[in-house]
């Protein structure tokens, strides 16, 4: 088994380069680095910079597309959509939301140039993070839903030769699936003609809210050669071992039916205090499901960040470090 962690919130290559050799020697071998908007226009040199770093030290590295377009998962904001409102995801209610269209050509073209970053950085994986649609309550949707926006009514058309509708029905449900399949379609096989491998990591249920209903329909790309989820029993307010078990093992047999190689992530941010034990418990959960690779997140249980900081970050983190030195039964 390998081990992983995220690493996030420091761009000062002295204090990371401390951060990294200690991870290398407490025994990880995968470093994600979180590669948002803000890092692409204002620290590229410095990405490099570290991913080399990382490279140099020991790492497998993965590069995450942190919030880009708020599409992906993370903490991160969407400069893109605010240079280009009239890219982003419209309501069939008329609004305009804060996710980008799956259909814009001009996020796709900004996405093929990070992906040229990343490999001129000398990455190893471009880690596709819990990508989605803009996310409505249950109670909302399918009432207002996304996106009915002038490029995707004319594609429905194309598709489906009658006017996009303004209700939700099964064709609209079929192409909000089929969009961000097209898009990854897309951008994985560029990822892959660059050398990069593409690694991606499903929410953890699958939904037709969110677009994706079919995790089968994206792990079928060729140019995806891993899979994964984050079933964080915590933030999905669900029942441990049960939560993580189904959806690991829904992995590990997707994977091994693909001929992909599988991953999982651990919750280690948000834990409230008297509830560190709850990660060993996941990880015992997932290994009895052979799963192959297993991460974090984040370092130091993102003491950090304190929107997402665990109540006693140091147990949680030394219940980590436990975990992956081998040093709990």
């Amino acid at each position: 088994m390998r081990f992983g962690t995220s690493y996030f919130g420091n761009r000062m290559l002295k204090h990371a380069r401390k951060d990294l050799e200690e991870l290398k020697s407490q025994g990880f071998e995968i470093i994600l680095h979180t590669y948002s908007e803000n890092d692409f226009q204002f620290y590229r040199k410095t990405m490099k910079d570290l991913i080399e770093m990382s490279k140099d030290i020991g790492f497998e590295v993965w590069i995450d597309p942190w919030g880009w377009g708020g599409i992906f998962g993370g903490e991160a904001y969407s400069g893109f959509l605010q240079m280009n409102m009239e890219e982003a995801q419209l309501s069939n209610r008329g609004k305009r939301k804060g996710s980008v269209c799956f259909n814009s050509e001009k996020f796709r073209c900004l996405m093929k140039e990070w992906i040229d970053a990343v490999k001129e950085a000398g990455a190893d994986v471009v880690f596709w993070d819990e990508p989605h649609f803009h996310e409505y309550q249950s109670t909302t949707f399918p009432h207002e839903w996304t996106c009915r926006c002038e490029r995707c009514q004319i594609i429905f058309n194309e598709q489906y030769n009658y006017n996009m509708p303004v209700e939700y029905n099964d064709d609209i449900s079929e192409f909000r699936s089929t969009s961000i399949l097209d898009f990854f379609k897309d951008l994985t096989s560029y990822a892959s003609e660059k050398g990069l491998r593409n690694s991606f990591c499903f929410l953890p249920e699958e939904s037709d809210q969110l677009g994706i209903k079919n995790y089968k329909m994206f792990v079928e790309l060729e140019a995806i050669d891993d899979i994964g989820s984050d079933p964080y029993w915590i933030v999905f307010n669900k029942p441990l071992e049960s939560f993580v078990k189904e959806v690991t093992d829904r992995v590990v047999k997707l994977a091994k039916e693909y001929g992909k190689t599988d991953h999982m992530w651990i919750q280690a941010f948000k834990i409230p205090k008297g509830r560190e034990n709850e990660i060993l418990k996941a990880w015992k959960t997932m290994k009895k499901c052979g799963v192959s690779t297993i991460l974090f997140w984040g370092i130091n249980a993102c003491s950090h960040m304190s929107s997402i900081a665990s109540e006693d970050p140091g147990k949680a983190w030394k219940i980590v470090l436990d975990i992956v030195n081998d040093r709990v039964k």
